[in-house]
């Protein structure tokens, strides 16, 4: 009934899946009789875990009112007060059903503000799945997608300010945007620098061209956004998944002279719909969310995570691998590589299941606001011992 029995191609693993049957705090029970320590959280969307009871409790109450409405509803107000809270250098917010939508109405918003039409991407680099967010995956990635599409998105490697500044000033006049993912997954997690970051900033407001970056992920790992621990402003920030309590959710925030562009009191403005854009319910989970995710709480979680960094790093260092990250977000890699054989992602995978850790099947690892010491210690020696059957060529089970 589902094309190869998935519903997402990203569950994919190489062999046939389990199935979720239950979660509850950091823990999730599969079909197979297994109990996990879910590290996924679908994706990172979960910060809170899986059931947090006062999540539920808002979206259940959301719900019984109405799941959704052709009008307005306040819950929204709600959200994008709190979300404008943490992004003070920006004014105005249109909320998305994903964070693919998000990023496909930013560039629509760079393109119609500055009358250009080419983007530069960071290979590596992971903006959802419509056509111009798949051109930096390669050409893996781009069957499928015209010709006309990929020739208006120029890739640049990642942390190379050169080519970057090289691009963007042979053509000036035709780039309406630049997209950066912080930490892209993608290119293994690796983080951009400060001066890639700065050399963005500086060739967007020197030539026009309206900088993205893409926080659909990363808005977890500080209090104003990754970008935030940057210093880094962007015109239009795009994000998703924390902001949504673990329902459907995406945003652009943005300067207000560039969110006009989707303003419908404005002539000749950019529509922009989705049925269930901005839901109650989303909404009134994602405003709890954010509410649960103070500065405390995202200092604790990223302290967390960067100490299991460092304790798996210290045993699978001598093995070959690395783990990569910041903060709450992990991914183990061979050391030094910029791209991961899938059938080694699957094995790893699998070896992390057999020892009751689940994380994405790219092996991205992220925390949740119910794990403790104790919890990311066992995560962090379940994953040692993973990383090191693969190393070791262990059979898989």
């Amino acid at each position: 009934m589902l094309p190869g029995g998935y519903g997402r191609s990203t569950y994919y693993t190489g062999q046939p899946s389990p199935y979720a049957v239950r979660g509850e705090g950091y823990k999730v029970w599969d079909d197979r009789g297994h109990e996990l320590i879910d590290a996924n959280n679908n994706f990172t969307s979960l910060i809170h875990g899986n059931a947090h009871p006062a999540i539920t409790e808002a979206a259940f109450t959301a719900l019984s009112s109405g799941a959704s409405w052709g009008i307005p509803n306040l819950y929204e107000w709600e959200l994008a007060e709190l979300l404008l809270g943490r992004l003070p250098h920006l004014d105005q917010v249109r909320f998305t059903n994903s964070g693919t939508e998000a990023v496909m109405s930013a560039i629509r918003i760079a393109r119609a503000s500055t009358g250009r039409e080419r983007v530069v991407v960071t290979k590596g680099g992971y903006h959802g799945t419509s056509d111009v967010a798949l051109v930096p995956g390669g050409p893996s990635y781009t069957r499928g997608v015209p010709r006309g599409v990929i020739e208006d998105v120029t890739p640049v490697p990642l942390n190379d300010s050169t080519a970057l500044r090289r691009a963007i000033e042979s053509e000036p006049d035709a780039y309406a945007a630049i997209i950066l993912d912080l930490l892209p997954n993608r290119a293994g997690l690796l983080r951009i620098t400060e001066e890639f970051v700065q050399t963005a900033r500086d060739l967007a407001t020197k030539h026009g061209v309206v900088l993205i970056i893409d926080e659909v992920i990363s808005i977890r790992l500080g209090l104003n956004g990754f970008s935030g621990e940057y210093g880094v402003e962007a015109d239009l920030l795009t994000t998703g998944k924390t902001i949504g309590g673990g329902f459907a959710v995406g945003a652009v925030v943005g300067l207000e002279a560039l969110m006009a562009e989707v303003d419908p009191t404005r002539t000749g403005s950019l529509p922009h719909g989705g049925t269930f854009s901005g839901n109650p319910v989303s909404m009134a989970a994602g405003a709890v969310a954010l509410r649960l995710y103070p500065e405390t709480e995202i200092q604790r979680l990223n302290e967390l995570g960067d100490g299991a960094r460092r304790s798996v790093n210290d045993r699978v260092a001598s093995a070959g691998w690395e783990i990569r990250g910041s903060g709450s977000l992990l991914r183990a890699v061979p050391s030094g590589a910029e791209k991961v054989a899938e059938d080694v992602q699957h094995r790893l995978w699998w070896e992390s299941y057999k020892r009751g850790l689940l994380g994405s099947p790219a092996n991205l690892l992220s925390l949740s606001t119910p794990m403790d010491a104790a919890v990311v210690d066992d995560i962090a020696d379940r994953l040692a011992d993973a990383v090191l059957a693969v190393a070791h060529d262990a059979p898989r089970g």
